[in-house]
């Protein structure tokens, strides 16, 4: 196994402390799962038996770069151009209760090894010795290509882990394994249990994987949508449709609740704890929606909200209605104020009125372009001019 980073052997280097400072190191989980699987991974965790934040500092001494430290767990994030190394104590969790945050105590790599999600990512790299650790079967289902818990009580725990099970499996066309799937069904209403802020991390990773389709159907499968949003329909088409210009997780957030209701707007706010952004595009969006079916169009707060939205809420309204959508995007206006001020207007309320009816003219495709409009203008300012 070989980890470069910024042109340094990671492996050799986390031996070369290890030996140096007697502290035993290992990296884990999704990054060993992944270089066995041929997957590239630039989130590495590494656990020590000893103070995570300790050898942090001595990591970074040698790799340079940023370190984010977290007191309470004795563990450190060192990042460098994309690549993050977390840092871990080795650890055992209890938890007081379902969905409780863990209790922890610090220990030794079985036992960190022992609180971990799934089978898989109980793999542990002996940077020492050279060698795959692998006490709970997980290069089995590895090979298999199986997602297993490693304790009946593990999504009663941390039913965040549901979410994970549906991630991996899709990821990796991996099956959930039949007593792991049991008890993910037995365990959906825990679901209710989580935080809005732990359900909306869960939901915006998902959104953040190149097979949001398939994962938001197994999701809808396993009647997390209800548990989570109940009454309120989640879509599923076009959500492997990416634009690299695009700020992604934002945009396939907004095909996710296309057919969200005005009145739904507020529940998703509450249920999830979106952000003032994801709050206003999703209003946007709504609006912008239901002026295409709308014969008495609102021609001012139409335009307004096409010049000020975000280009994520007019993309994901052009994939989803196609041709239908064309009218309200393209009638988006380049020109403004200042051109009108320009051909010799004051400046006045009747800006607002020869704004909308330029917009509404090329949303009829009687004008397309910018010199267009300003023939357009031209026009309805003589007109002002002569009284009519």
């Amino acid at each position: 196994m070989r980890i470069e980073v910024n042109g340094i052997d990671l492996i050799k280097l986390l031996k070369e402390i290890s030996l140096k400072t007697k502290v035993k190191s290992y990296i884990v989980g999704g990054v060993v799962r992944d270089f066995l699987l041929g997957v590239k991974n630039l989130d590495i965790d590494v656990v020590v038996e000893g103070d995570g934040i300790k050898f942090a500092y001595t990591l970074l001494s040698y790799l340079k770069g940023d370190i984010v430290v977290y007191e309470a767990f004795r563990t450190a994030t060192l990042s460098y151009d994309g690549i993050f190394i977390d840092v871990i104590s080795a650890r055992k969790e209890y938890y007081e209760r379902p969905a409780a945050l863990p209790t922890i105590e610090f220990s030794n790599i079985y036992d960190d090894m022992a609180r971990r999600d799934f089978t898989i990512n109980t793999l542990a790299y002996d940077v020492i010795e050279g060698k795959i650790l692998d006490y709970f079967n997980g290069l089995e289902d590895l090979k298999k290509g199986l997602i297993r818990v490693l304790h009946p009580k593990s999504f009663i725990d941390d039913p965040t882990r549901i979410f994970r099970a549906i991630r991996y499996s899709v990821r990796y066309s991996f099956e959930i394994e039949e007593k792991t799937h049991n008890l993910m069904k037995e365990s959906i209403e825990n679901i209710r249990l989580l935080s809005a802020d732990r359900i909306r991390n869960e939901i915006f990773l998902i959104l953040k994987e190149s097979k949001v389709k398939e994962m938001v159907e197994k999701l809808i499968s396993y009647g997390i949508d209800k548990v989570i949003f109940d009454g309120i329909t989640l879509n599923t088409q076009n959500l492997d449709t990416v634009d690299v210009n695009l700020e992604v997780e934002l945009y396939k957030f907004l095909v996710l609740f296309y057919y969200l209701k005005e009145k739904d707007i507020n529940e998703i706010e509450k249920r999830l704890r979106i952000n003032k952004i994801y709050l206003k595009a999703l209003k946007d969006l709504v609006f912008l929606r239901e002026q295409l079916n709308c014969q008495n169009k609102n021609i001012r707060k139409t335009r307004e909200t096409i010049e000020e939205t975000k280009e994520e809420v007019l993309k994901a309204i052009e994939v989803m209605e196609g041709e239908k959508a064309e009218k309200i995007i393209k009638g988006k206006l380049t020109v403004t104020g200042k051109d009108i001020e320009n051909l010799g207007l004051p400046p006045s309320p009747l800006y607002g009125e020869l704004m909308d009816k330029v917009f509404e003219a090329k949303m009829n495709g009687i004008i397309a372009t910018k010199d267009e409009e300003i023939a357009f203008l031209k026009k309805l300012i003589k007109k002002l001019q002569k009284g009519e």
